[in-house]
């Protein structure tokens, strides 16, 4: 394999370290190397909720991939994150993995109305979401505080968070669409194109998006999508997984604040992102 000139000599190291990894087991699909790649990120990504998301999770091994400073396609990335991320762009992967997309699904359309798989409970979501567990874990659900909100949206879904992210769904597109590639040349793939074009197939694929000179055109629309997929997170995280589901006291006070602004603050950088 080689190296793209304009890739930094610290994501060549990490593509090596895949590269070599792919060939020594040729009989994974490349999305099933990413998966397995995971157990070289952190061990905070071998947790349980990792294994009812990605089914079959790996147990930590090394911190291999852990290289928090990495640029890819001109955005400095968190690489552990980024591979992470990447592991949950696909359906499926093997039975595990299929079974647990096809129960949160499920779990989902119960308790949200909107079925949505694990893609959608994970990366830039999951990330949008975090901020608000962390904010009732800590002050509860009976006062709203959005300046506490908005440091731990800074802080747990940053730039370089959802650069990961929506990297790392481009990476899983190109694989989707040529699951022959190398992950390995996939991710340069990704990093000669714009970002602006990720985002921009991002907002399009996901949230559907009408885009007209690098602005969104219904915006109203794509708000109301990103919320209903952080409120789907939140029944399913917090809520089932806790068997919290029935406590709807903070449902109808504090929470659905928490949900508005950490939409918005996911929305001004998909704004930014694509229009730079």
């Amino acid at each position: 394999m080689s190296v793209h000139p304009s890739t930094n000599e610290a994501l060549a190291k990490m593509l090596r370290f895949i590269d070599n990894y792919q060939q020594q087991h040729p009989k994974r699909s490349s999305i099933q190397v990413a998966r397995s790649l995971r157990a070289y990120t952190r061990p905070v990504y071998a947790d349980r909720f990792w294994e009812l998301v990605a089914g079959n999770n790996p147990d930590f091994i090394a911190g291999e991939l852990d290289n928090s400073t990495v640029v890819m396609s001109e955005q400095l990335i968190d690489f552990a994150h980024f591979m992470a991320s990447l592991s949950d762009q696909s359906w499926g992967g093997n039975v595990a993995s299929t079974v647990s997309d096809g129960l949160l699904w499920l779990a989902s359309k119960a308790v949200s109305g909107r079925g949505f798989d694990s893609r959608e409970y994970t990366a830039a979501i999951g990330d949008t979401a975090q901020p608000i567990e962390v904010y009732l874990d800590k002050h509860g659900g009976q006062t709203y505080q959005p300046d506490v909100l908005a440091d731990l949206l800074h802080r747990f879904a940053s730039d370089q968070d959802y650069a990961s992210d929506l990297l790392a769904y481009r990476v899983g597109r190109l694989l989707a669409d040529s699951p022959r590639m190398p992950l390995a040349e996939a991710i340069q793939t990704a990093d000669r194109l714009p970002y602006a074009d990720a985002v921009a197939a991002y907002l399009t694929d996901a949230f559907g998006a009408q885009l007209a000179e690098q602005q969104i055109e219904n915006i109203d629309g794509v708000k109301t999508r990103i919320y209903e997929r952080i409120r789907a997170y939140l029944l399913i995280k917090r809520d089932a997984l806790r068997a919290s589901l029935l406590n709807r006291t903070y449902w109808r006070q504090v929470r659905p604040a928490l949900m508005r602004q950490a939409t918005d603050h996911f929305v001004a950088y998909l704004t930014r992102a694509l229009a730079a």
